[in-house]
């Protein structure tokens, strides 16, 4: 048996362990999304590298069912920008910015927003990612979830003892106008990063 093969059977017993609630078609759709496009790469992989890969769809689904697996649109969102928001790294760089900008009226959260914008725009892991996840599932909420998932992970990905949402606020920087002023993206209302999907 191919190693992905394994892989979909362990994640289909502990989804229907962990999200006894939700349907069938969701846990097949989950498990398309934790095992990723490429299940092939599975029989490259020596045992521990394996092990990684299995510890990392792990996090990924706890994330998942954390804060975004059965929400409304509005308040996966909302736990989102909360999380994303609540690191203080990015917290007092963004402010530092906006006390130093000429636009004093934004607050730290309209700036994260125009920064995952921005982000969602242009970055081609999370642009790749869209793509899967609407192949995975075509229940619209169930994609607001795995795409709010997603973005969460990704975000918090440490790069050099900082999470990459870190690297993302300073590229966001370097595309700013001259004088202090951010690229004026279209803010992600949670309507509107629904209406996305």
């Amino acid at each position: 048996m191919a190693i992905a093969e394994e892989l979909a059977q362990v994640w289909r017993r502990q989804l229907q362990a962990s999200c006894p609630d939700q349907s069938e078609a969701t846990h097949e759709s989950i498990m398309a999304w934790l095992l990723g496009e490429d299940t092939a790469r599975f029989e490259t992989l020596n045992p521990e590298q394996l092990a990684i890969a299995q510890q990392a769809m792990d996090y990924r689904l706890r994330i998942l069912q954390q804060r975004y697996l059965g929400c409304g649109p509005e308040q996966a969102y909302r736990n989102l920008i909360q999380r994303l928001g609540s690191l203080l790294l990015i917290r007092n760089k963004i402010r530092t910015w906006i006390a130093l900008s000429r636009d004093r009226q934004r607050s730290v959260i309209d700036v994260l927003q125009e920064v995952i914008q921005e982000m969602l725009q242009s970055d081609r892991y999370m642009q790749q990612q869209l793509r899967w996840i609407f192949h995975c599932t075509r229940d619209k909420k169930l994609r607001n979830a795995l795409s709010l998932a997603a973005t969460e992970e990704y975000c918090l990905r440490p790069i050099r003892n900082q999470p990459l949402l870190a690297f993302r606020f300073v590229n966001y920087l370097r595309r700013s106008q001259p004088g202090g002023d951010g690229p004026r993206c279209q803010r992600v209302t949670s309507s509107a990063w629904f209406r996305r999907k």
